[in-house]
């Protein structure tokens, strides 16, 4: 393979001072959402307090209204059961299963398809360990 093809989720959490042009922005509002954008970051990285922070962790964007200090998580993207549904909508529709598309389909069979994609999702759901095997 020449290649590899990814997908992920990026969160990006901002905390906002505003500046007002005369004066600027408080330093107590800037150290406030400072600590708070750090406990944030910490807590969705589930790092100590004790804990260094890497250099480019929590970035700080000042503006002329506006000082943003932000931090970005990223996450593997998540099916929605509507997708799946529209998915398995489709591959009938294509395959001549169905004369519509999922948008036209009676509510009856939107339902069975929103039911086979949650029966799907529910398979490809990881094993957590409270979980048994399945057999």
């Amino acid at each position: 393979m020449a290649y590899a093809e990814r997908s992920s989720i990026i969160t990006r959490r901002e905390f906002v001072v505003p500046v007002d042009p005369s004066h600027g922005a408080a330093h107590s509002a800037v150290n406030d959402a400072w600590r708070k954008a750090d406990r944030s970051y910490r807590e969705a990285q589930q790092l100590a307090a004790n804990e260094p922070l890497p250099d480019n962790a929590i970035a700080f964007w000042p503006g002329a209204d506006e000082i943003v200090i932000s931090y970005e998580t990223e996450a593997a993207p998540v099916m929605q059961v509507d997708d799946v549904a529209r998915l398995l909508g489709a591959y009938e529709h294509v395959t001549g299963r169905t004369s519509m598309p999922f948008d036209h389909l009676p509510p009856a069979q939107k339902q069975e398809l929103h039911a086979t994609a949650r029966a799907v999702l529910d398979f490809l759901r990881p094993l957590t360990p409270a979980q048994p095997a399945r057999t």
